[in-house]
């Protein structure tokens, strides 16, 4: 039986904070002697996540959450050892080094399973609310420390992400840069804030009979990514073509070889719309209070205006002071 080490980072300064509190705690049921674990997770305090409620559509979809905080697992093939900061503190690019840095550390092993979980947005991931201004991480950057952190430490390296939304062509393009990233899962969710499920994915994927990315294909709705630099950069081109000119054929052409290096299972969701033929990477980290419009309204097939946003963030900003 194989051995497996894996890394989970979780941004839950959002309204998935319940959710990733419950997925994360699953990690102290786990019994598998051939894998370890070092996860973490930054999560709002339940008062602060009371405050989605004023949005009429996010209601019944939000999970209440215990304390919040930063909370952390080590599970080295035998017991897990759970320690919690009650004082929230921001998913940023240097919490998120942080992470990786301490988690290859304990880890200790040249190949590691990394997965990222967390709210998105066309042009990045890791959606922070407790910031003002609400922040994201774009991918560039992401990926950029995952690569320095990695350097001479680790060969191989494999990805699970479970983000809310990603562009479907620069997030891929991002990941196929970087040769030492083998293999990539994304995760598509069955309903709203139903997140990549932990215990459920290790109990299902490390019984020995197939390799784990097959087995997480197979039991696991979302798609694998191949990660081949060149025909990345060729679909990027064909990508852009079609994008300045809608087409038929200019469709085909793209799509001839996007299909090919993003395989489903079952049908794909992703539309190729509009908006994201218009959505380019700009390299920004900062959202303003119309992107949380369209970010609510597009995530949620809801109807937010601007000023009960306004209002909204004015009125989280005085609780996440309180708890940080």
């Amino acid at each position: 039986m194989s051995s497996h080490s894996i890394l989970i980072y979780g941004a839950g300064n959002c309204e998935i904070a319940g959710a990733l509190d419950f997925e994360l705690n699953q990690i102290t049921q786990i019994s598998r002697p051939n894998i370890k674990i070092f996860a973490r997770g930054y999560l709002f305090n339940n008062s602060c996540i009371a405050m989605y409620r004023r949005f009429k559509d996010l209601k019944t979809k939000i999970r209440e959450i215990g304390q919040g905080g930063v909370h952390e697992y080590f599970y080295n093939g035998e017991e897990t050892i759970k320690t919690c900061e009650l004082k929230m503190q921001a998913a940023t690019e240097e919490t998120f080094e942080d992470f990786l840095k301490t988690g290859i550390q304990k880890i200790k092993d040249s190949e590691i399973i990394l997965i990222l979980i967390g709210q998105g947005n066309l042009q990045g991931m890791f959606l922070d609310f407790s910031q003002n201004p609400p922040t994201y991480m774009p991918y560039e950057t992401i990926f950029s420390i995952i690569e320095k952190c990695s350097k001479e430490k680790v060969k191989k390296l494999s990805l699970i992400i479970d983000v809310s939304n990603w562009h479907g062509i620069y997030m891929p393009l991002c990941i196929a840069e970087y040769s030492f990233i083998d293999a990539v899962f994304v995760y598509d969710r069955e309903s709203y804030l139903n997140i990549f499920p932990i215990y459920r994915w290790t109990e299902q994927t490390f019984r020995g009979q197939s390799h784990w990315l097959e087995e997480t294909y197979l039991s696991h709705q979302g798609c694998k990514i191949d990660t081949h630099p060149v025909w990345w950069r060729l679909c990027k081109n064909k990508w852009d073509e079609y994008a300045a000119f809608p087409s038929a054929k200019s469709w085909i052409e793209f799509n001839s070889i996007y299909k090919k290096l993003v395989i489903y299972k079952g049908v794909s969701k992703r539309a190729y719309n509009q908006v994201l033929r218009n959505k380019q990477a700009d390299g920004c980290n900062q959202l303003a209070i119309k992107d949380i419009q369209e970010y609510f309204n597009a995530e949620y097939l809801s109807n937010v205006y601007e000023d009960e946003v306004e209002k909204w963030l004015s009125e989280l900003k005085i609780c996440t002071d309180y708890y940080k």
